[in-house]
């Protein structure tokens, strides 16, 4: 579902690059900006990114600094939406999160969570590693004196602490 979404995005985005979007679907946000001597901009920038308001996706397309506030056209990602809603269901249906109506049955319904059972932890396993310490052994022992010589470690005195 990551890739469906990143590829969706990127063709998003690739069509807003192009202008190919009906501009009377943009809307405005608008956010106060309160920096020291801040300047107008004479006309919109293009921007990325993406807002979520009131569960609505929103892709940015262009902005200006204007009278102390940033103003941000923005146009409503459906296919976002519509993937994260079937992400959603996916999710539901994978794990038997379907919800019932208390009305329909006089049961409660079914827990979210299934239970970890131990039943297949109880059998341990024995494994016996012999035939690797024998494979190791020859190699251990021809070069061990040269590997100990290099790493021997001198008696030192500790450094001192600086207070």
């Amino acid at each position: 579902m990551d890739y469906v979404q990143q590829k969706a995005d990127s063709r998003f985005e690739q069509k807003i690059d192009n202008n190919d979007y009906d501009a009377s679907a943009l809307i405005e946000v608008r956010a106060p900006v309160s920096l020291p001597y801040q300047t107008d901009w004479k006309e919109f920038e293009r921007v990325s990114g993406e807002i979520t308001i009131n569960g609505m996706h929103y892709k940015y397309v262009e902005r200006k600094l204007e009278g102390g506030e940033m103003i941000y056209k923005c146009i409503p990602d459906e296919g976002k939406a519509r993937l994260l809603n079937a992400r959603e269901n996916f999710f539901k249906l994978v794990n038997d999160l379907q919800t019932q109506s208390p009305e329909k049955s006089g049961k409660q319904p079914a827990p979210s969570y299934k239970a970890f059972s131990f039943e297949y932890c109880e059998q341990l396993a024995n494994w016996s590693l012999d035939a690797l310490n024998e494979l190791q052994a020859p190699f251990n022992q021809t070069f061990s004196s040269k590997t100990l010589s290099a790493h021997l470690l001198k008696a030192e005195q500790p450094p001192e602490i600086f207070a």
